[in-house]
């Protein structure tokens, strides 16, 4: 995949969500990938071998990171953590954080959303939904956690591929931590 079109994939799922505080990550190589960590917000995952981690810019992307298909030979996944502002929702449980949630996505012209599920990711609380595009051309996956004061969220953004497909997601989110 070019990179200018990795850019803009990534540029995309970056605008989706805006926020307000950040930090850099910890790097450290491991064997398949590095562990990824931000010690003052108390994250951390594995990132597989084949991802690229881009220069975090802007206010509350704590980090960002893209990478070809790994189940096919066209489209790209890309992945953003972020940290925003919110004190109006309590937890993942929330029915008011899938509301706004689609909400937010309708504008950016997504129209097909999955039914939400509430799920333990890193023994913590998580509301994992799914968005696509009419096109079927972008998907999103998400996964909101809630902290006091804040919402976490992992995002990944898919191009050309069904949003369930990448063994490498799932690696992503089966080493996600987040807790004190």
């Amino acid at each position: 995949m070019k990179k200018a079109t990795l850019f803009l994939l990534l540029s995309s799922v970056l605008s989706l969500m805006s926020c307000a505080t950040s930090s850099k990550p910890r790097l450290q190589p491991v064997a398949g990938g590095k562990q990824v960590s931000f010690p003052t917000q108390h994250i951390s995952f594995f990132l597989p071998d084949g991802w690229k981690v881009s220069p975090t810019s802007k206010e509350g992307r704590l980090m960002s990171a893209a990478c070809a298909n790994d189940v096919g030979p066209t489209g790209g996944i890309v992945m953003a953590l972020v940290r925003a502002p919110d004190t109006s929702h309590r937890n993942a449980r929330d029915p008011y954080l899938l509301k706004d949630s689609q909400r937010s996505l309708a504008l950016k012209g997504f129209t097909k959303f999955s039914k939400p599920q509430l799920v333990r990711v890193g023994g913590r609380e998580a509301m994992r939904s799914e968005a696509q595009k009419p096109d079927g051309s972008q998907s999103l996956l998400t996964y909101s956690f809630i902290e006091p004061g804040y919402r976490i969220g992992l995002v990944f953004s898919y191009y050309a591929m069904p949003v369930t497909r990448s063994p490498a997601v799932q690696r992503i989110v089966d080493s996600f931590t987040l807790g004190k």
